[in-house]
Formats: structure tokens, sequence, C-alpha cells
């Protein structure tokens, strides 16, 4: 499956599954400006604005979900003469854990840096000039 055609079916389930979302997300995509990158280039395609949209949207649209649903909970308790459950305390644990080769894990952790050492050897020359000059 291309990138493009997974797109098109994540934006077809949201549309289909979340009506509201999906108008929303469109809307702020089609409404938001573009913003500069570090270089100057323009970034933020329409499918980068909307699936930022849909992700902060759905983050939103799944709290206060939660937050709804505990309510009912703890309401239904109270009805029964029983304390509140603290929400906190009994939500689930995701444990996410991403898989990399020796290999991949290596090239990655090798290259850490390396844009960093000529600047901070500047750094430090410019810093050690610095003393020196104060002190006199």
């Amino acid at each position: 499956m291309s990138q493009a055609q997974a797109r098109i079916d994540f934006a077809q389930w949201v549309k289909d599954n979340h009506p509201a979302l999906f108008a929303k997300a469109v809307a702020i995509a089609e409404n938001s400006t573009a913003t500069l990158g570090a270089m100057g280039e323009e970034t933020g395609s329409f499918w980068s604005k909307f699936g930022t949209a849909v992700m902060g949207l759905g983050t939103t649209y799944l709290a206060l979900k939660n937050q709804r649903d505990a309510m009912k909970i703890n309401l239904e308790r109270a009805q029964q003469g029983q304390p509140p459950i603290d929400m906190a305390t009994s939500a689930p644990v995701v444990r996410t854990q991403v898989d990399m080769s020796p290999e991949l894990t290596q090239r990655l952790v090798s290259n850490v840096g390396a844009g960093m050492q000529t600047p901070l050897i500047i750094a430090g020359i410019g810093l050690v000039a610095l003393l020196f000059f104060m002190r006199k």
C-alpha cells in the first residue's frame, strides 16, 4: 500500500467514524497559514496540517469522553452510597517499545553530536579567551 493510499484510507476512516472531527480538521488544515522551517523553506503541507489537527482534536475528544465516563461512573457510585473512584489510579498503562537492530542503533548513536563538535570547540576557545582578557 502506498503512502498516499494509506493517507486516503485514514482520512476516509476518520470521515466515516467521526464526521464532525473530520470536518473540523479539514477546516483547520485549509485555514491555517504556512510556517517557515529552520532554513526558510515553507513547511506544512495540507496532509501534515490535517494530521496535526486530527491528532489534537482526537486527543481532546478522548480526554473529554474519558472524563464524561468517569463522571457517569462516580455519579452511579454516589447514588449507591459508595465513594468516588480516582480515575487516575485506575487508568490503563499503555507500554510501547520500538525494536531496532543493533546496526541501526549503532549508526544512530555514532552520529550523535557530530555536527556539534566544531561549534563547541569554537565556543571553548572563545570562553578561554574571554577568561584570559577578563583576568587582566
